[in-house]
């Protein structure tokens, strides 16, 4: 190598030297090499994250507009992967010339190119490098080795900033699949709870990415709070030696707007080495109604908004367990007498509408609030317990015949109806509520058959005369 070869490698070396990548000393570089071998343009292309190589700095002799952009799948597999193999190409014009060197000479006007290409650890290619001259011209071996030396370092220091591009491409990548999933994340130290990431769903409703991070957990997720959340579920995420096991889930509800998460939280090495907690939650308000409806209609009437014959038998259960000795409970057994005439007369939607004020009038009474349910049909069914005596359930039978002697105002017309009572009292009557509703159901039918109007006790089956009914 001679003195003014070694003179250009040192000059090109001392730009190179920094570990920073920098346009200016690219741009530099380019104008080095142009003067140094005579080239007319130098152009440096690197691969973005959409495949198409574009134009990232140039050095220009004459006027010229290169391609700002282009695709690598103009030219050949074949001819990709002999660029990514050799240090450089040779192309000059001639009636030999393949497919892939004629594209290249048209690409950028010109009858003479180097192209040497810039490729990661995997030989694929990330950027080329084109040097063009308007007129072939014919190289040296010296020349051609020096320019081969030259490129090499300068491949090097290009790569750097290439591979910086390719990581990053693989971080948005990673980044938009994180924040496209539906999922919310966020990850925090495992000792201090400083928050070391979190995906944009997880950050925007507190304000965004700039909330999260440097800060608690709590701080962000609660604020006011001044320290680690009782229900944080650490401890379920390592074992005796503070090693990672398995995913430990539940559900939480967000305080400000009520939405329900299904939440997932795992011990995990971050990047540093570090133990760290990942937290992932899907938005399940949804689903959590639906299962809150669900529950609703399994439990409840959808007519009177009642607890059901479903909840009557769960309840009475309850009861009857914690009932102790000397205790006394009563279960009532309502049936409306002469409900059919109603639905005959004036319609089914007249009888729905009689059996809603019903039953907001048995949930007015206060003895029978959170104590009244709908069996089905016309029947309602009552639970009470407590230091209640058969005179206080034989005044409510009073009062509520009363009742049944003024009219229900309906908007097709007031009607007149009465109720037929059945009393089983427990445990005296049976420690089950089959057997209760049974003895109560069998006293309301002695009601029945003697008229209506009446209360009956299953103990006794005496049938105690109701109020006065108009009809």
């Amino acid at each position: 190598m001679g003195r003014q070869d070694s003179m250009l490698i040192l000059a090109l070396a001392e730009l190179l030297n920094g570990k920073l990548v920098e346009s200016r000393i690219i741009e530099q570089s380019l104008k080095l090499l142009c003067e140094a071998f005579t080239f007319d343009e130098a152009l440096l292309y690197e691969l973005d994250q959409y495949k198409q190589m574009c134009l990232k700095e140039q050095y220009l002799q004459f006027p010229f507009s290169p391609p700002e952009h282009f695709v690598l799948s103009e030219l050949t597999p074949a001819y990709c992967e002999l660029l990514a193999r050799q240090t450089l190409l040779l192309v000059s014009e001639s009636d030999q010339n393949s497919a892939d060197e004629k594209v290249l000479l048209t690409m950028f006007g010109c009858r003479s190119l180097v192209v040497a290409a810039v490729v990661d650890e995997g030989l694929s290619v990330y950027g080329l490098l084109i040097f063009a001259r308007r007129e072939p011209q014919a190289a040296a071996d010296s020349a051609e080795r020096l320019l081969q030396t030259a490129l090499s370092m300068f491949g090097r220091y290009v790569g750097m900033r290439v591979y910086k591009n390719k990581l990053s491409f693989a971080q948005n990548a990673l980044e938009s699949i994180l924040d496209n999933t539906g999922i919310d994340i966020y990850v925090n130290d495992f000792q201090t709870h400083d928050i070391l990431y979190a995906n944009k769903s997880m950050a925007a409703p507190y304000g965004g990415i700039s909330q999260f991070m440097g800060r608690k957990c709590w701080e962000v997720l609660f604020p006011g709070q001044g320290g680690e959340c009782e229900f944080c579920p650490q401890k379920h995420l390592i074992d005796e030696n503070g090693e990672p096991t398995k995913i430990y889930t539940w559900d939480y509800q967000r305080p400000f707007d009520g939405s329900w998460f299904r939440v997932f939280s795992a011990a995990f090495r971050w990047v540093d080495g570090r133990l760290a907690h990942v937290v992932s939650s899907a938005d399940i308000t949804d689903n959590k109604r639906n299962e809150e409806l669900v529950e609703y209609l399994a439990n409840y009437d959808s007519l009177t908004n009642l607890p059901n014959r479903r909840m009557l038998v769960k309840e009475c259960e309850r009861r009857i367990s914690r009932t102790q000795k000397g205790d006394t409970g009563y279960l009532l057994f309502f049936d409306i007498d002469r409900f059919k005439a109603i639905n005959d007369t004036l319609g089914h939607s007249s009888g729905d509408e009689f059996l809603v004020q019903l039953g907001q009038f048995f949930a007015g009474i206060p003895l029978l609030k959170n104590a009244i349910y709908r069996n089905g049909g016309d029947e309602f069914i009552a639970i009470i317990d407590g230091d209640k005596t058969e005179a206080n359930i034989r005044n409510l039978a009073g009062f509520i015949h009363c009742r049944f002697t003024q009219p229900w105002h309906l908007q097709k017309g007031d009607i007149f109806c009465n109720v037929s009572i059945g009393v089983a009292r427990y445990p005296e009557d049976g420690q089950t509520p089959e057997a209760l509703l049974s003895k109560a159901d069998q006293a309301m039918y002695k009601v029945k058959k003697t008229g209506g109007k009446r209360f009956c006790s299953a103990t006794s089956y005496d049938c105690t005369r109701a109020a006065k009914d108009p009809l």
